[in-house]
């Protein structure tokens, strides 16, 4: 997807982050994250149904974890974007904050806040 197309700000970031779904448990490295999903290494071994929703818990401290379910939009040979299907309050709270701490400007924020509510 071209930049010119995307509505959602990327940011590099990195924490520790684990992709689940059914019994695996996999801990990933973040690349990127933005208010619609992340992109994450795929481990070198993984058993994961693309079709099927993923949980990301992504812990900004040890009580500050971004928890959301999501779908695995893209798969390339060693990296997964996954777009955010469901996410609660608090950690819709905690991504907004640091999407907002990450662009500087309230004007993209609101933009991208509206885009994801366009979205639904």
């Amino acid at each position: 997807m071209s930049e010119q197309r995307r509505n959602f700000t990327r940011i590099a970031f990195d924490a520790d982050t684990f992709v689940n779904q059914d019994t695996h448990h996999y801990p990933v490295e973040l690349l990127d994250i933005s208010l619609n999903g992340v992109l994450f290494r795929q481990p070198l071994e993984w058993q994961i149904n693309p079709r099927k929703p993923v949980m990301i818990s992504i812990e900004l401290s040890s009580d500050c974890i971004i928890r959301m379910e999501a779908r695995i939009v893209h798969l390339s040979e060693d990296t997964a974007g996954c777009q955010c299907l469901n996410i609660d309050l608090d950690s819709i709270s905690q991504l907004k904050r640091l999407v907002e701490l990450n662009v500087g400007a309230n004007t993209l924020l609101d933009r991208e806040l509206a885009a994801l509510v366009q979205q639904d």
